[in-house]
């Protein structure tokens, strides 16, 4: 069995070299962000994070593990509030303070407290798992913490105070959704370590929200769909946006996913805040911007690039999203270039 220790450090670089020690990968840094690649005989895949502000640790753990792995979650020093997303696969907490051990299972969230710091995530022989965690640092003393950290430490104030809390939630693909986003990014340097901290302060909102709801006796708003129903529709969503040039419609949508049309709009408008066809114009015009910022092409070769028939339809809706026309947007993004 493999231990992988993070070691009681606010140091990202010393947690990233003690998992490495033990892998036994291949590590990296840029501006920031830490990465540890894996090809061996325990396991391979990556494992990758930075800090997030002062007191907030961001981690993601993709790996299929050749033997057990356990990692202890102490990765951060002064007892850290653990907000833990399985994405793939089910993995097993194990909760020393309790002697018990509970799974978390695929789509599900988890917050986690120990005083005593010693909750380990266990990964089992032959599984692929990837993990998020988001660990949010107790300071001993209250100086110079953020409003935003400030107030995640005093929602969970009497629950710290207790000395132990666990906290096991139902599934959500709201932050699959954003995780998903994470994947995307191929921005470097500094531009992408501010995207990846503003989705991690995105998927902690999530999570903090959908406690909230819990705590509240307020059920999520799942209405009449089932999970294997809203994982359908999560996937069909990234399918959209990878494939933003093909025509759509709500009838061959059904088709293709076996869901009822009120039941696809019910999903889209859960996981994503849009109904299908807005959510499908809005994928559109986000890739449109993409190449009109990236790619030399005419204004009426991005619209068929897209998916629209009409230029003067697409010019519309862009303007009402970007406050500007797509030409004048395209000629400005040629003057920037041109005075650079």
């Amino acid at each position: 069995m493999g231990t992988l220790k993070l070691g009681n450090t606010t140091g990202v670089t010393e947690i990233f070299t003690r998992l490495n020690n033990q892998l036994h990968g291949e590590m990296s840094q840029n501006f920031g962000e830490h990465l540890i690649t894996v090809k061996n005989s325990l396991a391979n895949g990556t494992i990758r994070g930075m800090k997030v502000g002062r007191h907030k640790l961001f981690l993601e753990i993709d790996l299929y593990c050749k033997e057990d792995v356990e990692i202890p979650l102490n990765s951060i020093n002064s007892n850290p509030l653990h907000f833990l997303y399985s994405y793939k696969n089910k993995v097993t907490l194990k909760l020393e303070d309790t002697k018990k051990e509970q799974s978390l299972e695929e789509f599900q969230t988890a917050i986690i407290y120990s005083r005593n710091n010693n909750t380990i995530l266990q990964i089992k022989k032959e599984e692929h798992v990837k993990i998020i965690i988001i660990s949010v640092c107790i300071p001993q003393k209250a100086i110079n913490v953020s409003p935003i950290v400030g107030n995640i430490l005093s929602l969970f104030d009497e629950k710290i105070k207790e000395g132990s809390f666990t906290y096991f939630g139902s599934y959500n693909l709201k932050i699959a959704d954003q995780v998903n986003r994470l994947d995307a990014i191929d921005e470097e340097g500094v531009v992408r370590n501010l995207f990846i901290e503003g989705i991690v302060q995105l998927i902690l909102g999530i999570e903090i929200q959908h406690y909230q709801n819990d705590i509240n006796s307020q059920d999520e708003v799942f209405g009449s769909l089932t999970k294997k129903e809203l994982k359908i529709i999560q996937e069909l969503g990234q399918k959209i946006r990878n494939n933003v040039d093909t025509a759509y419609n709500i009838n061959a949508l059904t088709l293709q996913t076996g869901i009822p049309a009120a039941k696809l709009q019910e999903g889209f408008k859960y996981l994503f805040g849009r109904t299908v066809t807005d959510y499908i114009k809005n994928a559109r015009l986000e890739f449109a911007l993409g190449l009109i910022k990236t790619r030399d092409l005419t204004i009426s070769e991005v619209v068929y690039s897209v998916g629209f028939s009409s230029r003067s339809y697409f010019s519309k809706i862009f303007k009402e999203k970007y406050n500007c026309c797509p030409k004048l947007y395209q000629d400005s993004i040629k003057s920037l270039a041109a005075s650079a």
